[in-house]
């Protein structure tokens, strides 16, 4: 039975429309993803909160447990300007990256002597991150 070049031309037609609904499926699914910048930033960032949070619980509070966690924290925190370029130029964005660095330099300034001490230092370290993302994150 010979087909017919309309019948030929329907059938391209047909796989040209399912190729193209296909891509722009995964496109989307790309972009609503975002990039592994700045996902990869906060991602960091929590492990180390959580380290440091689990540090305090096991009541292990020497600045040599501490240190190097504020230490990876306050080096992320310089990256989060461009981490998250669409907020870049917010001048609320600026303040709580300022103030998240601020909280940062205080603790490795004057490193937490005990846990008590450094459970303080982490809420201030905390309440800056729960500010932004509550401006910030949706």
């Amino acid at each position: 039975c010979p087909e017919s070049p309309a019948m030929r031309s329907l059938i391209l037609v047909l796989i040209g429309l399912f190729v193209g609904a296909a891509c722009t499926l995964i496109l989307m699914n790309a972009l609503r993803q975002g990039t592994a910048y700045p996902n990869g930033v906060m991602a960091v960032m929590s492990a180390q909160m959580g380290a440091l949070n689990d540090s305090v619980k096991q009541n292990r509070c020497a600045a040599t447990d501490l240190t190097p966690r504020l230490q990876t924290l306050r080096h992320l925190g310089n990256d989060l300007e461009p981490a998250f370029l669409p907020t870049q130029d917010d001048e609320r964005f600026i303040a709580h990256s300022s103030e998240f660095r601020a909280a940062l330099d205080a603790a490795l300034a004057a490193p937490p002597s005990d846990c008590a001490a450094a459970g303080v230092a982490l809420d201030r370290i905390k309440n800056g991150c729960q500010a932004c993302h509550g401006d910030f994150k949706s």
